[in-house]
């Protein structure tokens, strides 16, 4: 049977059967070889080294132009080991699958020196006797091609194992290239961490990694399992590398558990500091001073095998610290600004609000914040919105997890209270009253009257409250149009208002779902919450908010310039603006 795919004056070999005499043609592996295992057609494209001792790797194509791995050693080799390890594990999703493996009496090994790597590049030197030639070039030119082969095996049997290759761009070893976030960095270290906690429950362990032949993707995939022992094995000989705990070197100690351990701390000490640990085991090891990742390092690549975490601890560390890290720390920015305006007939500042908030730790902050314009003459108005923001700010806030309608039910309850005050101290007096709540990321709101809260996301800004006045019914009804409700006389009758009466009905309190899809929002860095008293909005259009919050960087100096604007517009009432900017930390 001819493969096309083959190049031409190569020979094609078919591997031989366990069973076949020794003196039979043997198989011989070089560059441009084809051969057949197990119904699967090979053409050898080049030889990858020898990367864990006694074993030769090579890429391949397989059948279907698929690229491989195919690896040859002794009957007795880490590769017998591979064998008995997949059959324990059977259809693991983090191993992947073994196309093939047999065993050959009879394998010439021919390494051509155009394609030999250079030693530095494998982990391990080639230990098995090369048979030399002279290498003069006088001498090379007259001898015929083949001569030139470095024959670097003639042994009897041989063990092969045949894999799918990872792509190279999807490597661990690519992979490793670039810097991570610490939260994307955790997430691989957990499965790998995980992976070898599977193989120590089955009395294996993973004392070292090929990055090169570990896919990344959900989950990783390991297509090498030769750096894995039986617990308790004692090595024939020391056994150094970029990620083997240092006693390896030395081949009187039984593997044991916490030789994994130190493993998956090499590796991630090299995807934070994007290199490797020191070769020197006797120099002082420098850790990036990160919280968690400082203690997780400094413990497990300690010399002493019996200070590590053991593989289960280490696993729960890892899953732990990475849940901590992906839960952005989150920060309040706020600005604000109130004046009495220029009105003659106003001489007190009948706005009030207030904020309270209560960082339970660097990922839980919990935000309240609330405006009140008070309306009725006599200082009425002044003092009904004092004590709705009052009642407000003095209510105990709910640090324990909750729904977001028993958050709801809580801020409304805040309304309920503040009207039932409202209704009593204050004789022919009310108050507008809207509330922001934030808890983490998330946003609810509680309003009645027509101060204003927007929200400006990017460059759009959004109205979240509903005006409660007879304009905003008009304009609801089609019966005016916007622009005709900015200078309709009844602008300012108000059809909603804390303290107008004795108890509030179902539904007085205007949520978020009047307004936007869904009972709370999950707010986004760098969003800004406006809360207005009309004095500002009835003056400073809302897409001139949004202009000035955009360009201005400066909070503070934003709200500055709004006020200003509303004094050089006339200022006919109180005018209050009340900024706040949502920020996120997240860790990288």
């Amino acid at each position: 049977m001819g493969w096309a795919s083959c190049p031409p004056y190569t020979a094609f070999y078919m591997a031989k059967s366990m069973n076949k005499p020794t003196n039979q043609t043997p198989l011989i592996i070089q560059e441009n070889i084809c051969f057949q295992i197990q119904n699967l057609q090979l053409e050898i494209i080049s030889y990858l080294g020898q990367l864990t001792p006694d074993i030769y790797y090579f890429q391949v194509n397989i059948t279907s132009h698929q690229p491989g791995l195919l690896r040859i050693g002794a009957t007795d080799s880490a590769l017998n080991r591979e064998v008995k390890l997949r059959n324990q594990l059977g259809n693991y999703k983090l191993i992947s699958e073994l196309l093939a493996h047999t065993i050959e009496d009879n394998i010439i090994i021919n390494i051509l020196p155009q394609t030999t790597p250079e030693i530095e590049n494998s982990l391990f030197p080639i230990i098995e006797p090369i048979i030399e030639i002279e290498t003069q070039s006088e001498y090379l030119e007259e001898e015929y091609y083949p001569e030139t082969e470095i024959i670097t095996n003639t042994s009897n049997q041989k063990l092969l194992l045949l894999t799918y290759l990872p792509q190279e761009n999807q490597t661990l070893e690519t992979w490793l290239k670039t810097e991570h976030s610490l939260e994307e960095s955790l997430f691989i270290i957990s499965q790998i961490c995980q992976l070898f906690r599977y193989l120590h429950q089955r009395e294996w362990c993973f004392i070292n990694i090929l990055p090169q032949f570990i896919q990344m993707g959900t989950p990783i995939q390991f297509f090498d399992l030769s750096s894995a022992y039986p617990l308790g094995k004692i090595l024939d000989s020391g056994l150094v590398g970029n990620y083997c705990a240092p006693e390896l070197a030395y081949c009187k100690n039984p593997i044991q558990e916490t030789m994994s351990s130190y493993t998956v701390a090499a590796l991630l000490y090299h995807i934070i500091h994007q290199q490797n640990l020191p070769p020197d085991p006797t120099i002082e090891i420098q850790i990036n001073p990160i919280p968690h990742l400082y203690q997780i390092l400094k413990i497990c690549l300690s010399s002493l095998p019996e200070e590590r975490f053991p593989l289960e601890q280490l696993l729960k560390i890892l899953v732990s610290t990475r849940q901590e890290i992906s839960i952005p720390k989150i920060n309040w920015e706020i600005a604000s600004s109130s004046t009495l305006g220029l009105s003659i007939n106003r001489l007190k500042n009948e706005d009030n609000y207030g904020i309270k908030q209560q960082k339970i730790s660097d990922t839980e902050t919990v935000i309240l914040a609330a405006i009140a314009d008070g309306m009725g003459g006599m200082s009425q108005g002044e003092l009904a919105s004092k004590l709705a923001i009052k009642t407000v700010l003095e209510a105990p806030v709910p640090t324990e997890i909750n729904t977001r309608e028993q958050d709801q039910e809580w801020l409304t309850s805040l309304f309920i209270n503040a009207n039932e005050i409202v209704s009593n101290q204050v004789k022919d007096g009310g108050t507008t009253l809207s509330v922001i709540f934030g808890i983490s990321q998330q946003l609810i709101i509680g309003h009645v009257g027509d101060s204003r809260i927007y929200l400006l996301r990017q460059t759009e800004i959004k109205q979240l409250s509903q005006d409660h006045s007879l304009v905003a019914m008009l304009v609801a009804s089609g019966q005016i149009t916007e622009a005709e409700s900015l200078e309709h006389p009844d602008r300012n009758v108000l059809t909603k208002s804390i303290g107008a009466k004795r108890r509030l009905s179902d539904g007085y309190v205007q949520d978020l779902r009047q307004t936007t899809p869904e009972l709370s929002m999950k707010l986004e860095d760098q969003d800004i919450i406006l809360l207005c008293s009309d004095g500002v909005w009835d003056l400073v259009s809302k897409s001139e908010l949004a202009e000035i919050f955009t360009t201005e960087p400066n909070l503070q100096t934003a709200v500055n310039i709004t006020i200003n604007k509303v004094l050089q517009r006339g200022a006919s009432d109180n005018a209050t603006l009340l900024a706040l900017q949502f920020l996120v930390n997240r860790n990288t």
